[in-house]
């Protein structure tokens, strides 16, 4: 078989595959989440997608496993080849990525076109502090000696809540819904202390995200 006839067989499977998505979506936006971690956010995110009862066809969630950056250019590249996705989102956290600040440049940046939208959805250190927000309400910075995990420290810290997390915990939204309203308003409020704070140690954008998802169907 030659290479035009391969080229021209896959272009038929993908717009097959596509008419097929599109006939199975609900009447709401598509969505893309990609993840840097591969277990612990994918699983937050699957665990909520059943939650709020939204369809698979609808909200599509990757899990990267990369740094930021990667997450990036991952996330634009599945976007430009299955352009039927109404908002992107990339998940990443600050940690001692060396490509975080070059990630949320380039978020800024990209234009994926008249309806579609990417968002960076950062959390300083890590996604834990999303998790510690359901439980109390802090804007103390966390670091480490260099080498050192700083993600380790937060890890710690919700331990007092959470004495059994792990890193991939699949059912660690279950476990804390019944908080998510207090996790929302506790990270609006340090949303608001880092408007004159001078630092976004820590911080995250995580509720943004959650907030979306579970007003998705409302539209």
């Amino acid at each position: 078989m030659g290479t035009d006839d391969l080229f021209h067989k896959r272009k038929e499977r993908k717009v097959e595959l596509l008419r097929r998505r599109r006939a199975m979506k609900a009447p709401y936006d598509v969505i893309l989440i990609v993840c840097e971690g591969k277990k612990t956010e994918p699983n937050y995110f699957t665990e909520l997608k059943k939650a709020f009862r939204l369809s698979n066809a609808n909200v599509r969630i990757c899990g990267r496993g990369s740094d930021p950056l990667s997450v990036v250019d991952f996330a634009i590249e599945t976007f430009r080849w299955e352009p039927e996705f109404d908002r992107v989102y990339c998940v990443f956290d600050r940690d001692r990525h060396t490509t975080y600040s070059a990630a949320l440049d380039k978020v800024k940046q990209t234009r994926l076109g008249k309806r579609s939208k990417i968002f960076a959805i950062p959390s300083v250190p890590c996604f834990e502090f999303w998790l510690l927000l359901h439980f109390t309400y802090t804007t103390k910075p966390f670091d480490a000696p260099a080498g050192d995990s700083i993600c380790a420290k937060i890890i710690e810290e919700l331990k007092n809540y959470l004495p059994a997390y792990q890193k991939g915990d699949q059912d660690i939204f279950n476990k804390i819904q019944d908080k998510l309203d207090n996790a929302i308003t506790n990270a609006r409020r340090v949303e608001q202390y880092h408007q004159t704070s001078g630092t976004d140690n820590p911080s995250t954008r995580v509720h943004s995200l959650v907030e979306y998802l579970r007003d998705l169907k409302k539209q």
